[in-house]
């Protein structure tokens, strides 16, 4: 047994702690946006870069990303990497066997110089390539969340 003095005693009691922070006006905006099935980009105004999700700041030469430089994207675009997932997990900490694997690409949208990471459905993990050309789809009922973005499947 360790002595009294090598002994830790810690009292309190479990509690939960919730956070609220603005996302910006260009997240907002790009949310919002998706329940009208549209997707956001921001276009640096000086080197011309896109980012989407839209984002306040160039991240290649830190000018100011505002307003007036939100474009709308086609929603059609390019998968340039992907990961087959064989596990999800189940809200609790723990992971959780997919029945059927599942396929999250990495996706640059036309006219968007980033790239955007989602679900990939209509394809199996095998017949998947780099290159495919892939198509957003949309949830039934949009609400303005980022859930409006179901998963994106090959054209």
């Amino acid at each position: 047994m360790k002595s009294k003095s090598e002994i830790v005693e810690v009292k309190a009691l479990p509690f939960a702690a919730g956070f609220n922070w603005s996302t910006g006006f260009q997240m907002q905006r790009f949310i919002q946006e998706l329940a009208n099935r549209k997707i956001l980009g921001a276009k640096c105004p000086e080197c011309g870069y896109t980012y989407v999700p839209p984002r306040s700041r160039c991240g290649k030469c830190y000018t100011k990303i505002g307003e007036e430089n939100l474009i709308n994207l086609s929603g059609k675009g390019t998968l340039v990497g992907y990961t087959t997932a064989y596990v999800k997990l189940d809200g609790q900490g723990n992971f959780q066997d997919l029945e059927e694997p599942g396929i999250i690409g990495a996706i640059k949208l036309e006219n968007a110089d980033s790239t955007i990471f989602m679900p990939l459905e209509g394809i199996k993990p095998r017949d998947v390539t780099e290159g495919l050309k892939v198509e957003v789809q949309w949830r039934e009922e949009t609400k303005g969340e980022l859930a409006d973005i179901r998963c994106f499947k090959p054209t």
